[in-house]
């Protein structure tokens, strides 16, 4: 209340206006008031107006940058004493095993009929038209191995990998950082290209078969040739199968454990009688969430097949094979055997020999090679990729070849019966070495280019810079509208009275006036 008497009591509006605004911080304004000429009046209101819209517009073209969520990528290198080991994923590159398809009746009449065997006789008479055969061919060739990989789609799990290679049978040497290693250091899975695949360092609970492993954490604290991961293996020529395996060898895939490998888009070959070695280095990628350009996700609320069968992360290609099977399951009305597919959807496995089945599934094969299907499958956040440099040797050498034969002799099996042969030793033998080649990773990190902060501060110094504004200056002005609040809250509780008319002969001590009294004369 007193403030608002005093309020009451100061000069007019405008003069409660003049006082403020002439003693303002604000630079320019108040030398609007204090000139004295009206020239010099009228220089200054130009000029503030022109400041005033010049920090306007800027400021507002500001706003408009940060609401385009503009982002850069900041490289770091990391230098670390300890790096975790990648996961490594193995395959065969034949995927049946000749001799279980020959135990398995209908398998093997399903390999005589679906014609694998005709789609490989070229007709070469014509040289114009090697390239047009070679298309025909693959088309042949793809649609003969569809038939043959739709009747194995038909079998169990349990059967599946009974009929592919054997990592028993595969893993000559283990030996991982200078420490023996072996079965029970590898998850597995199935393959419908590859059959039977085997991950090193997986972290899994489990192999391919349920039985329980080592799911320990493996890190590496040094660099260098001699602690990485050496692997001798037999892929087993023998057991190709002519009219499938076109080349012999290993598969080889280098991943985060999280990430569901995809060895027919991914990896490496690696051939056999070769030492091969691949240094690895470690890139680290992290990506803003929306509202900015990457739009990645950790794949909240995006339906991931791969993690409800296999336990993997939200990977783009793990999404957009989810999306192709779902497409297929609602469209086709079957599960098909090159996604993955929860068993608790109860969809059955395509059969292509039903009517309608085949021409349903191949258009949806066709989409998702081209990209074509509408699916939400933006980048993930974290990713770790690792950029590999392979280079190869010939293993066995001739002087080691006696001392080799002798330890594979005594191993026993199919291995003692190549033992003699130095041509099949390196047929089929395989060694590769994964190790890296430093203790440090790149980091690849969004960030960005304006924060609040950022933008307030910016704000400020243009404000400041074209018209002299601070915060205390704002507080001047909030001052001035509090007051001028004040001023008209006062000027609506004084209500207007108006005088009342009063009879002066009616007030106490007011004087009477009398008539004066007539005498006579």
């Amino acid at each position: 209340m007193t403030l608002l008497k005093e309020m009451g009591e100061s000069s007019t509006l405008r003069q409660l206006c003049h006082n403020i605004i002439e003693h303002t911080s604000a630079h320019g304004i108040p030398n609007i008031f204090r000139s004295q000429h009206w020239l010099r009046k009228l220089v200054w209101v130009i000029f503030v107006s022109f400041a005033l819209c010049c920090a306007l517009w800027q400021c507002t073209e500001m706003v408009l940058t940060y609401y385009t969520y503009p982002s850069y990528e900041k490289i770091m290198l990391v230098s670390s004493a300890r790096l975790k080991f990648p996961a490594v994923t193995i395959c065969n590159l034949n995927s049946f095993r000749l001799s279980a398809i020959n135990k398995n009746f209908r398998m093997s009449s399903s390999l005589q009929d679906s014609g694998l065997d005709q789609t490989h006789r070229r007709n070469r008479s014509h040289s114009w038209n090697s390239t047009l055969d070679h298309y025909e061919e693959h088309i042949q060739y793809a649609g003969a191995f569809n038939k043959f990989a739709s009747e194995f789609n038909l079998l169990s799990d349990e059967e599946k990998v009974d009929m592919g290679h054997q990592l028993e049978d595969m893993l000559i040497l283990c030996n991982f950082h200078g420490q023996e290693c072996n079965e029970s250091f590898f998850a597995g899975f199935i393959n419908y290209k590859f059959g039977n695949c085997y991950t090193f360092n997986s972290q899994k609970a489990t192999d391919i078969r349920g039985n329980p492993i080592s799911p320990m954490v493996l890190n590496t604290t040094k660099a260098g040739f001699m602690y990485g991961l050496h692997l001798e293996l037999f892929i087993q020529q023998i057991e190709y199968v002519r009219d499938i395996s076109h080349a012999a060898g290993i598969r080889l895939l280098i991943h985060d454990q999280a990430q569901m490998p995809f060895p027919e888009d991914e990896g490496v070959n690696i051939p056999p009688g070769a030492e091969t070695d691949i240094g690895i280095m470690k890139v680290h990628i992290k990506r803003l969430k929306s509202p900015y350009g990457s739009h990645c996700t950790e794949g909240d609320g995006i339906r991931n097949f791969y993690k409800d069968v296999y336990g993997a992360g939200y990977t783009r290609e793990a999404c957009k094979r989810t999306c192709a099977q779902q497409s297929i399951m609602e469209h086709c009305g079957c599960s098909h055997w090159e996604f993955a597919s929860p068993k608790d959807l109860g969809y059955p496995k395509c059969n292509l020999s039903v009517p309608g089945v085949s021409d349903c599934v191949q258009l949806y094969e066709f989409k998702f090679a081209h990209d074509e299907l509408n699916c939400n499958c933006p980048l993930q956040c974290q990713e770790e990729i690792f950029e590999l440099t392979v280079s190869g040797s010939q293993w066995p050498s001739t002087a080691f070849m006696g001392n080799f034969a002798k330890d594979l002799k005594e191993m026993g099996g199919q291995l003692s019966a190549i033992a003699n042969d130095p041509v099949k030793m390196r047929d089929n033998l395989v060694k590769v070495v994964v190790y890296y080649q430093q203790l440090n990773y790149e980091l690849i990190e969004e960030e960005p280019s304006i924060t609040e902060i950022d933008l307030i501060s910016n704000m400020g110094g243009l404000i400041g810079l074209w018209v002299g504004f601070s915060v205390c200056t704002i507080a001047e002005f909030f001052e001035l509208f509090v007051d001028i609040l004040l001023y008209f809250i006062h000027r609506c509780l004084r209500a207007p009275t108006k005088p009342e008319y009063k009879s002066p002969y009616m007030e106490k001590g007011g004087s009477i006036y009398m008539a004066p009294k007539s005498t006579k004369i």
